[in-house]
């Protein structure tokens, strides 16, 4: 798949709705044969961020098997409780930290994983373009939640990169235009639009979750494929970003065949079984 971009928040550590409750050590032998198994099969591009323990795992691998073809992406962390004059050399640690944990002298694209950061990034928008280059980074980017700030920043020229999130029950970036380069993101909401074993305290997401493979079953509809079928319906969105918690994930992945038969149609029953005031609850986890 051309669009994929490997998620690596899983690796080494429990990430997303799906693997909340679940005891997840980290197994180098099985983390070593998924990246063997990328790097074989030119799966080349990979998202993690800074806060990520996938920094440093991927950073092993590519010292230890010399690699240099791997597109790397990478993510500040939030810049809130920062005095704005200590802001500047907190990106430059930040880079700095990432290019030495991940063994690489290149990052094709760093974002801004804070979307409340806006404000100081517009305001600074020249020299944080200007730091950027000095560490040869590729691309500025920036991982959204909000069409609003999506909006904003769609019209800023130091911005080549964005990050938002789109899947089948997630109505605030689709149809969306623009010039940059977007990435989709939480195309299965974390496992919560195909795994029917939730362990949640949360009881909107587990009604839903219900609700949803109920519908799923009575009408016959793969929750995995029309969630895949979705996000590559839209030219606008480049490449799109999934996280895998196995190595049989992936290959079935890689097996995949598009069809857009009924899509539209099974797009809206599963959307008629959310209740408007639920909307945000379920489609932004920073609520979960």
């Amino acid at each position: 798949m051309k669009k994929l971009i490997i998620g690596t928040a899983q690796l080494g550590s429990r990430y997303g709705i799906s693997n909340y409750n679940k005891k997840k050590k980290k197994n180098k032998k099985k983390i070593t044969q998924f990246l063997e198994f990328c790097y074989q099969n030119s799966l080349n591009s990979f998202d993690t961020a800074s806060d990520y323990e996938s920094e440093k795992i991927l950073g092993e691998f590519i010292k230890d098997n010399f690699i240099k073809k791997f597109n790397i992406s990478t993510k500040i962390p939030s810049l809130k409780l920062l005095k704005d004059s200590k802001k500047f050399d907190f990106i430059k640690k930040s880079i700095e930290t990432s290019l030495s944990k991940l063994n690489v002298d290149i990052l094709d694209t760093v974002y801004f994983h804070d979307e409340n950061d806006i404000n100081f990034f517009r305001s600074n928008a020249l020299k944080i373009n200007n730091i950027f280059r000095k560490y040869k980074i590729k691309n500025l980017g920036y991982s959204l939640y909000s069409r609003k700030k999506f909006n904003i920043l769609n019209k800023n020229k130091y911005v080549k990169s964005i990050q938002v999130p789109i899947n089948i029950i997630n109505k605030d970036f689709q149809n969306i235009k623009s010039n940059k380069k977007i990435i989709g993101r939480s195309i299965f909401l974390q496992g919560l639009l195909i795994n029917s074993k939730l362990n949640t305290r949360n009881q909107i997401l587990k009604k839903f979750n219900n609700k949803l493979f109920k519908l799923a079953e009575q009408e016959n509809i793969d929750l995995y494929s029309i969630c895949l079928n979705f996000v590559l319906q839209y030219k606008e969105i480049k490449k799109i970003i999934i996280g895998f918690d196995n190595l049989n994930q992936l290959k079935g992945l890689l097996n995949f065949k598009r069809n857009l038969l009924y899509l539209d149609k099974n797009v809206r029953l599963i959307n008629s079984i959310i209740p408007p005031a639920s909307y945000k609850q379920l489609t932004d986890p920073r609520k979960w």
